[in-house]
């Protein structure tokens, strides 16, 4: 049996950084907490606010869109692996809007402009479909890039 409470475990763990129930569940099981336990220090953080999935995941999507330029779809699954409930990981993802989606993938494709500045246009066009797919925009974000400025948006020259 661990030293401490599951409940100073638990507070230990959200001072890192923030975690989904089912995260602090599983590390609290992981620590051989009584399952009693994890159930009552659980139950508290929720009461007081200290384990809100859906904060989590709001909090999640600014982070990831804005940070780390990932798109909505990828987003929503990195929710769902985390343990948050798929009708929060979609209504977080669903408050993205199409232009701040727009821009971080804009963003995204000029962070690439110097290492594909000697590529052909095609090349770029495939590597360019090639990460924002992979990052999780859609395809009409995709298609609209494509159509918006043609294969010259990822040159160094462009702004």
């Amino acid at each position: 049996m661990p030293s401490g409470t599951a409940l100073d475990y638990a507070l230990k763990l959200l001072g890192y950084r923030a975690n989904t129930d089912k995260e602090l569940r599983e590390k609290l099981k992981n620590k051989k907490y009584p399952p009693e336990e994890i159930e009552q220090a659980l139950e508290k953080l929720t009461k007081i606010g200290l384990v809100d999935d859906e904060k989590f995941a709001a909090n999640y999507v600014r982070d990831k869109l804005s940070i780390s330029r990932r798109g909505p779809r990828r987003i929503y699954f990195e929710l769902i692996k985390r343990g948050v409930a798929r009708e929060i990981a979609d209504q977080a993802t669903k408050a993205v809007n199409l232009d701040e989606e727009l821009e971080t993938a804009r963003t995204l494709l000029r962070s690439r402009a110097r290492q594909w500045a000697s590529l052909d246009s095609l090349a770029r066009k495939r590597r360019a479909i090639g990460l924002l797919s992979r990052r999780g925009f859609s395809s009409s974000i995709l298609s609209r890039l494509l159509k918006e400025k043609g294969y010259h948006v990822w040159a160094p020259d462009c702004p």
